[in-house]
């Protein structure tokens, strides 16, 4: 992998999970703010893709995660929505 490509790569990676991380935060928030008793699989799921995550090789890999943790966001976008309550999109990387 060149340089360039391995340091895109790397922030892209980090983007992810940071990305993963305000996922599991909103996650947890709802529970606080007790909108729902929030899913305990789906807390899991949020996990396993942090680990996932952390641990691909590959743009193809970080791509697929993306596409799961999307579907996560738009979830809990919606739970928050039906309370009233506005979230910002996340910024996801272009790989």
């Amino acid at each position: 992998m060149k340089k360039d490509k391995m340091h895109k790569f790397f922030d892209d990676k980090a983007m992810i999970i940071d990305n993963l991380r305000s996922i599991k935060s909103n996650l947890e928030e709802i529970e606080e703010i007790s909108l729902f008793d929030p899913d305990e699989a789906l807390y899991n799921e949020i996990l396993s893709l942090i680990d996932e995550a952390k641990a691909s090789e590959t743009s193809s890999a970080l791509a697929e995660i993306i596409q799961k943790a999307k579907v996560i966001e738009v979830k809990l976008d919606s739970w928050f929505a039906k309370e009233g309550i506005e979230t910002l999109e996340l910024s996801w990387p272009e790989l």
